[in-house]
């Protein structure tokens, strides 16, 4: 698209014209879009919103491919194995009306406890069904699954906030149950439509003359809502979220400028303006604790903020709360590639919020790899810059993510202890390290395609995986192996992947995947990883192991892992050893491994 569509396309305000106007376009991006194809099964007419999808889904860097099956024809389209569900698709939308399920709701069912239940069980059952049989032909597509909202009036009217029998009740029964459905099935992921519902407002959200002419029960509005929340919901399924906030402290974290202010002078309390800084201090802590990294780049004198660390009572975030920090007088670029290194993360993989609007220019020029939020002059707005930013967005926090700043923590302590160490070796052997290794099951997949898709600096073929494709590899018994890290500083967590299949050569196994988290690299867990793999290869008789090597944007440090592992160079980008050849590590003594 030319610079001027582009612009538009950035300042796209809700008006439906410009939506239709853009979405004629979207078929000719090209530079910078990746290709998406999803697929719409529906008991309602859905396909009035394919205009605002596909320009939502443009504004986050897709170029869609997007079809809609025959409406309400759910268990039909599910049952045909020649429907476009079954064919390679990123994701399947499944958008059931609630109504359709209980359509004497109001007439018989609210007065009636058993036959309500009865009819809410029967609701459970069909939609499992319906997922069971699309997991059992398509293991590799995501499911993006509708939860309920009644988009029509209730009639019930104040009689029921004294019934047991309600909406409310019925939503919560069935809406709990579609939760629970998340952990039986890979790749499946629950919308929240009630959610959007309550943000537009029910009257606003639903049109009873558009429904009636075109069983469409969304108004307008609705309409550009849901498509603009679900495109946000698809890219969070796809994308791996940032790891690392930097942000400012003066005007930021704080009102005022505490070099001038001092401590008792700067906007930090319990009253207006005060609390609105305090307010943004726990958005933030509530995003460290999903597994955000804070970091400061601020340009002050160190001990000065510190003290508002330390000293200041209204202060909610503490110096302990930071994985990096950098208050000094230099120029914020090249703070943040201190941060970066400090971190050991890529600069696109850290979000800089500042108030200051020539210090994110100055970001934007210099460091253009590093996300930059526009943050508004109303320090109100914080909040909404952050999470309109989508940097952020998750659709699951594992509990990896959750401890991630504690493993940063209990990093910089192994990167003291190693300064102090006269080997390497030395230094292995000091960690006491543990090892857990065992194989992807359901309780692991989600986890390990979460590491498969954000690894990049330790990773042999950066080839990503979703949850169904992992799925889809055990169930053709591939071997498919984890490994968790602890030693005297902590738990790392789940580091390493590795993943072999079988060829037509039955007497050789390629390795698709193989993955260390940069937390552990130099540690030889790479090494007995490999050993361990090679052990299982032993049991099934092979004769020789594959390792691929694919150039990435930041794989370049294991280029040569291969070779030095006494891996001979088949042909282009392809190694092979002899199985009988692997000799375990020499490191490995000092190394306790647990198979699990």
């Amino acid at each position: 698209m030319k610079n001027k569509e582009k612009n538009y396309f950035v300042n796209l305000k809700k008006d439906p014209s410009k939506y239709y106007e853009l979405s004629r376009k979207i078929n000719s991006l090209t530079k910078g879009f990746d290709n998406i194809k999803v697929v719409f099964l529906s008991n309602f007419t859905l396909e009035l919103l394919e205009p605002f999808i596909k320009v939502e889904l443009a504004k986050r860097k897709f170029k869609p491919n997007i079809s809609f099956e025959p409406y309400d024809q759910v268990e039909q389209t599910i049952y045909n194995l020649d429907s476009n569900i079954y064919k390679k698709t990123d994701a399947i939308v499944i958008a059931l009306k609630i109504e359709n399920f209980f359509p004497d709701i109001f007439n018989e069912l609210i007065y009636s406890v058993s036959k309500i239940n009865i009819r809410i069980n029967e609701v459970k059952k069909r939609i499992l069904k319906i997922i069971s049989q699309i997991r059992k032909n398509n293991s590799y597509s995501r499911i993006i699954l509708f939860n309920f909202s009644f988009v029509e009036n209730d009639i019930q009217g104040f009689t029921s906030a004294s019934s047991k029998i309600n909406l409310n009740y019925l939503l919560q029964e069935v809406n709990s149950y579609l939760s629970t459905l998340t952990k039986k099935f890979s790749s499946l992921f629950i919308f929240d439509l009630n959610k959007v519902t309550q943000k537009v407002g029910l009257n606003n959200f639903f049109d009873k003359k558009l429904f009636l002419l075109s069983k469409m029960p969304f108004s307008l509005d609705g309409q550009i809502e849901v498509s603009d929340l679900l495109s946000r919901f698809i890219s969070a399924t796809i994308k791996v979220p940032k790891k690392c906030l930097v942000l400012d402290a003066d005007n930021t974290i704080w009102g005022g400028i505490i070099g001038e202010d001092n401590i008792d002078g700067i906007k930090l309390g319990e009253d207006f303006p005060g609390n609105i800084y305090k307010t943004f201090q726990r958005y933030i802590l509530s995003l460290r604790k999903k597994g955000v990294l804070l970091a400061l780049a601020s340009k002050n004198n160190e001990l000065d903020v510190l003290k508002v660390f330390k000293n200041h009572q209204d202060c909610l975030l503490k110096k302990k709360h930071f994985s990096a920090l950098e208050i000094n007088w230099n120029d914020k670029a090249t703070n943040i590639k201190k941060i970066a290194k400090h971190l050991n993360i890529g600069l696109n993989s850290m979000v800089f919020f500042d108030d200051n609007p020539a210090e994110r220019d100055l970001i934007k020029k210099t460091l253009p790899d590093v996300n930059v939020i526009e943050v508004a002059k109303d320090p109100l707005l914080y909040e909404v810059n952050i999470e309109n930013s989508e940097f952020f967005d998750h659709v699951f926090i594992t509990n990896d993510d959750m401890k991630r700043p504690q493993m940063y923590a209990e990093e910089n302590k192994r990167k003291n202890f190693l300064k102090k160490s006269s080997s390497i070796d030395n230094y292995i052997k000091s960690l006491k390290i543990i090892l857990e290794i065992g194989f992807i099951n359901k309780d692991f997949i989600r986890r390990c395609s979460q590491l498969i898709n954000k690894t990049n600096q330790f990773n042999l073929t950066v080839k990503r995986k979703s949850e169904g494709e992992l799925d889809n590899l055990i169930k053709n018994e591939s071997i498919l192996m984890w490994v968790r890290a602890k030693d005297k500083f902590g738990d790392n967590g789940l580091v390493g992947v590795i993943i072999a299949v079988k060829k037509d050569n039955i007497d050789e196994w390629v390795i698709e995947n193989f993955l260390l988290s940069c937390r552990v690299i130099g540690r030889n867990i790479e090494n007995i990883l490999l050993y361990e793999l090679v052990k299982e290869l032993k049991k099934k008789k092979s004769k020789f192991i594959v390792g691929e090597y694919i150039k990435g944007e930041k794989n370049l440090i294991v280029k040569d892992f291969y070779k030095s592992q006494g891996f001979k160079k088949q042909k282009e980008n392809f190694w092979i050893k002899s199985i009988k050849d692997f000799k375990e590590d020499k490191l490995r003594k000092f190394i306790k491994v647990v198979r699990k």
